[in-house]
């Protein structure tokens, strides 16, 4: 059989990550963007019927030994185990992957030495840095240059959220600061975005002495697991929050976020605690947002400070 090169590229993407949710497998094969499911389950029936691929009853796409045997020279990124939580953490992995690379950051199994993006899977992190806790939920490590950001895709935002856990991240390794992350991407499912943001806000800000403190321990025990929902503490530093329909416009924003600091304090004086500001032109502090002249924060791309009192909005900027 003859395959097509969005076959290939579906099966070469499965010899890395081993599974894929069907949804996504056929959206990798529409690279024309038709959206015609009837046409595109035509074009993923050849490789189950071949024994390329084959679809399992729980709704995932594994990759078949003839399969495989056509990248012999692909290495897997991550492992399968036989559990249910194992499969479904897998496919939210391999389904970032997909997601970067649709966005020109390709998924690597290592720290490159240039400075370009790459997006490296939470399993390889793992092995990279240590001391990251059993139970964090981050799917891999975007980095470009010095930014080193956790991915999360925390749905619709209801997912467990243990914030201990998922402040090991930001651990340093032996006193360096070679694998701390610098920050989270957040992201969420389509139209979710404003929904998402105003109960992160409202569940940090109930807590906000705690969460809010500088003080910030690194423990290398297990941390209890615990029903909650997201909130965001000063540890995290930088958190952003997208949706892969607008990802390929925030990233652009996210990774040039300090260089639009810099252009926008030359006038005024640098603040090196993220908590008074990113600089001052006295009397005010600004807290710069390039995420709200690109559309980062709201749906429609527009930023909507009316229900935020003591604050004025001047474009990216929110001055106190």
């Amino acid at each position: 059989m003859r395959l097509h090169e969005n076959q290939l590229k579906l099966i070469c993407h499965l010899a890395r990550f081993n599974l894929l949710d069907y949804a996504s497998c056929l959206h990798m094969l529409d690279t024309e963007g038709t959206g015609d499911l009837v046409a595109l389950s035509y074009a993923f029936r050849p490789l189950t019927k071949n024994k390329y691929l084959t679809k399992r009853k729980d709704g995932s796409v594994s990759i078949l030994a003839k399969g495989r045997a056509l990248f012999l020279d692909v290495k897997p990124l991550i492992s399968v185990g036989g559990g249910e939580q194992s499969i479904q953490r897998v496919m939210e992995v391999s389904r970032m992957a997909v997601l970067m690379e649709e966005h020109g950051i390709p998924a690597v199994g290592k720290v490159p030495e240039s400075a370009e993006p790459v997006f490296i899977p939470s399993a390889c992190w793992r092995s990279i840095a240590p001391g990251i806790l059993s139970t964090t939920c981050f799917t891999g490590m975007l980095l470009a240059g010095k930014e080193k950001l956790a991915v999360y895709d925390i749905g619709n935002g209801s997912m467990e959220w243990q914030v201990r856990a998922e402040g090991s991240l930001f651990y340093t390794k032996y006193g360096s600061y070679e694998t701390k992350a610098s920050g989270m991407i957040l992201m969420c499912q389509d139209g979710k975005r404003n929904k998402t943001a105003k109960n992160i806000i409202r569940q940090t800000m109930w807590s906000r002495r705690r969460l809010l403190s500088d003080v910030c321990l690194e423990r290398n025990k297990p941390t209890c697991w615990s029903r909650s929902p997201i909130k965001l503490r000063a540890q995290y530093e930088h958190v952003y929050l997208t949706t892969p329909k607008w990802f390929g416009m925030d990233i652009k924003a996210i990774l040039s976020s300090e260089k639009e600091v810099q252009s926008r304090s030359k006038n005024g004086t640098g603040l090196h605690d993220p908590a008074q500001g990113d600089y001052e032109k006295w009397p005010y502090r600004v807290f710069v947002n390039p995420g709200s002249v690109c559309g980062l924060l709201p749906e429609a791309g527009q930023a909507d400070s009316a229900n935020v009192p003591g604050c004025d909005r001047i474009g990216g900027d929110t001055v106190l």
